[in-house]
């Protein structure tokens, strides 16, 4: 169904209602592009976004960088004397995360369905759940200090 001057003035009306598009569109039998199609064209006033905008906008590049948080946790000892210090009943918690034994590189090899599916197994890197060599995979360095990296290797 084309634009035609009975349609065009029934916008206008609408739109000074204040009208939502989808709602004009319906009216008038067009779709909500349409109708704001139109209404750009004819120059009718901008209405505001509904879509809110945040005053600040992340920094994308601490996003690309992980950082992996130290965690310290209380010794198992330190939570059994200070149970003993109160009368009230504290449950001690424990870290089942941190293990005694200290895993090897957790990079996977292969697919979990497949019968040889293992991890890397090679001793981590610092403090990370990964070797050297896979560090460098899975780790991104950011593009300033990548730069700095590549003229100094340059230079060299």
């Amino acid at each position: 169904m084309p634009w035609d001057e009975n349609n065009v003035t029934k916008l206008r009306e609408l739109w000074d209602q204040g009208l939502p598009t989808a709602q004009i569109g319906k009216l008038l039998g067009f779709t909500k592009n349409a109708v704001v199609g139109k209404a750009h064209r004819i120059g009718l006033e901008r209405r505001p976004s509904p879509i809110r905008r945040t005053a600040v906008k992340p920094d994308r590049k601490k996003a690309r960088s992980p950082v992996m948080p130290k965690l310290n946790f209380e010794n198992k000892n330190e939570s059994v004397s200070k149970n003993k210090e109160n009368s009230t009943f504290q449950p001690v918690v424990r870290n089942i995360f941190n293990t005694s034994t200290k895993r090897g590189c957790e990079w996977p090899d292969g697919h979990p369905d497949e019968m040889d599916f293992r991890f890397c197994g090679k001793e981590r890197f610092e403090d990370k759940p990964y070797c050297l060599e896979h560090c460098a995979v899975a780790y991104v360095v950011p593009e300033k200090e990548e730069n700095d990296r590549q003229e100094v290797n340059t230079r060299i």
